[in-house]
């Protein structure tokens, strides 16, 4: 009885010390540089290299990220969820109001790239490249790299 008891206790230890944020995760205090884009509608799509980009995004370990725009700089939350389907993790990065303020009075320059403009979905393409899309709303794939 004892070894079952014990058994049970270490298996709720192991899962009541897990957090949503890991701080050991490769992403954590880099900057995400973007690298480039390509169209997310062409057959064959080109891909267009950016190599003097002021467009960054900067995670945290305690689940705030921050995002620069040229001299705009976006705040919010993100949590690293994964994808069961594809086998890979991504990012949904969730914009403060004071972000989203920014972003509806940018005349017409979207600073949140997505077709909800409060939220942002950034995926894994290896440990080294992120990358976001708004192609539902034929917008370019974006790709980062981490520095």
């Amino acid at each position: 009885m004892k070894k079952v008891f014990t058994f049970f206790f270490i298996l709720l230890a192991m899962f009541s010390c897990q957090d949503e944020t890991d701080p050991l995760h490769p992403i954590f205090d880099r900057d995400w540089v973007f690298t480039g884009y390509q169209s997310s509608w062409a057959p064959n799509p080109t891909f267009y290299p950016i190599s003097d980009s002021l467009y960054t995004y900067r995670f945290n370990s305690n689940g705030d990220f921050s995002k620069t725009l040229g001299s705009y700089e976006l705040t919010g939350t993100f949590q690293i969820e994964e994808d069961q389907v594809n086998q890979r993790e991504f990012l949904f990065l969730e914009y403060d109001q004071r972000s989203y303020q920014l972003h509806q009075s940018s005349n017409g320059f979207p600073l949140i790239h997505s077709c909800t403009a409060g939220s942002e979905t950034l995926v894994f393409e290896d440990s080294e490249t992120l990358f976001g899309s708004w192609s539902a709303c034929d917008g370019p794939i974006l790709f980062f790299a981490r520095k």
